[in-house]
């Protein structure tokens, strides 16, 4: 269990944001940005196949990188998972692989409407892995308003310890600051099953 005022590090695999690799687009500088508020350390991964995104996944899980527990995958996405430059990789997929290891652990999509699926389906993948809480979008996303909302977010990951009880306090904090950003249709499920932001 990570406690609230021992920072909890960040473990991103970014995927291929556009073909044109003379496109440079990368979330490298929200990272630095999130630094710059309290010490921060982050991981950060290039991925363009499913095979690189199983390879980090398998990685993020071992006791070595145990001071990364939040898992920021940051990609275009599709309803039910993301994409990885010309591959595919479904939320369904992700839990068979990541079977019992994510205990303790956060699992943010920032990815345009991956989480535009039934709840039970993101349930189900909590019960599987054993992570503490799953969220990001269930619809297109401005990458301006996300990008700010996703700050937020993070500060107050930050301010909560990682267990049962600091996950309560994240999904409130969540909930409410959600209700400024309702065009993103932000959703967050966790193992205490909280209602929907807008509910």
């Amino acid at each position: 269990m990570r406690k609230r005022r021992q920072s909890k590090g960040i473990f991103c695999i970014e995927g291929l944001w556009d073909q044109d690799l003379r496109v440079s687009s990368s979330v490298v500088p929200f990272l630095d940005l999130l630094n710059l508020n309290a010490p921060l350390e982050y991981i950060h991964m290039d991925c363009a196949t499913s095979d690189e995104f199983e390879f980090y996944l398998l990685k993020w899980v071992q006791k070595r990188y145990e001071r990364f527990p939040i898992l920021y995958l940051a990609s275009h996405g599709y309803a039910r998972g993301v994409e990885l430059g010309r591959d595919r990789y479904s939320v369904d997929d992700m839990g068979k692989l990541l079977e019992g290891r994510c205990e303790g652990r956060f699992i943010m999509f920032s990815a345009c409407s991956t989480l535009g699926i039934d709840r039970r389906i993101l349930k189900r993948f909590l019960e599987r892995t054993g992570a503490l809480a799953v969220c990001g979008y269930r619809t297109d996303v401005n990458w301006m308003r996300s990008t700010a909302f996703e700050l937020l977010l993070f500060s107050q990951i930050q301010k909560n310890e990682l267990s049962g009880r600091g996950i309560q306090s994240i999904s409130t904090a969540a909930k409410k600051t959600a209700r400024a950003f309702k065009d993103l249709e932000f959703t967050i499920v966790t193992v205490k099953n909280l209602p929907h932001p807008e509910e």
